[in-house]
């Protein structure tokens, strides 16, 4: 009787034990953690908009010759895109604000009907380029090279100089957007936001503003129009897991 009474209370010490050691007894982080990974986070999206206004204006233009010999075509391009480029340095643009893009020279053919032939007549001979200026002062430098000989203006854009800050703003909008929902879904609960488990950032560069048929291809006469570049939105999109106790 005896024997049986002290098998069954080993029996039962046993089980309490085990009962101990997969509860309450584990040590302490590892059970916070497991309380943070499956119960306590919540999952946000937030979204950041910050207005952005242009300070930069992108100019992109062409020279273009046609002569009867490929170095007559090349010859007088090189001579009207060297006075362009200094008329430009002469009115403050930097070296790094002046871009070539192109070069091209191809000949040019006239097509007889009748004949159904093609006669050899020139060689057209093109330089592009691209400059960064101020926009109040893009309308000036346009005025100058077109007095210069420029004879084709292919694209005017709007940009900032500032994106990298004002990216980083917008990420910053979109954090904050992100707690404001996760402390309104807890709202009248007894949990706070605690911390950051993880987050997510995805921001849309923004490209620039352009504009389409503000000159016409080739402009015959000096043009210094006033420019306005408006505004634009720069956007940053997150997905945060937030902790809460």
């Amino acid at each position: 009787m005896k024997k049986s009474f002290l098998i069954g209370f080993i029996i039962l010490t046993v089980l309490l034990s085990v009962v101990a050691i997969s509860g309450r007894h584990l040590p302490q982080g590892k059970v916070v953690a497991q309380d943070v990974d499956m119960n306590h986070t919540i999952s946000v999206s937030g979204e950041g908009v910050v207005q952005a206004v242009p300070d930069i204006t992108l100019i992109n233009f062409s020279i273009v010759i046609q002569k009867k010999t490929a170095h007559d075509a090349m010859s007088e391009l090189s001579t009207v895109a060297n006075r362009v480029i200094t008329v430009l340095k002469n009115a403050g643009v930097k070296d790094e604000d002046i871009k070539t893009l192109s070069i091209n020279l191809y000949p040019v053919y006239q097509w007889d009907k009748d004949h159904r032939t093609s006669t050899l007549i020139g060689y057209k001979a093109s330089e592009s380029f691209q400059i960064s200026a101020g926009i109040k002062d893009a309308g000036r430098m346009i005025g100058l090279i077109t007095e210069n000989g420029v004879n084709n203006i292919s694209g005017i854009r709007f940009d900032v100089s500032d994106k990298d800050k004002l990216q980083q703003e917008a990420i910053t909008d979109a954090v904050e957007n992100a707690r404001k929902k996760a402390e309104a879904a807890l709202k009248n609960t007894n949990y706070k936001i605690v911390g950051i488990k993880t987050i997510s950032v995805s921001s849309a560069s923004p490209f620039p503003i352009y504009r389409n048929g503000v000159y016409t291809p080739v402009i015959k006469e000096s043009a210094q129009v006033p420019l306005e570049g408006g505004s634009f939105n720069i956007k940053a999109h997150v997905e945060v897991i937030f902790i809460f106790d």
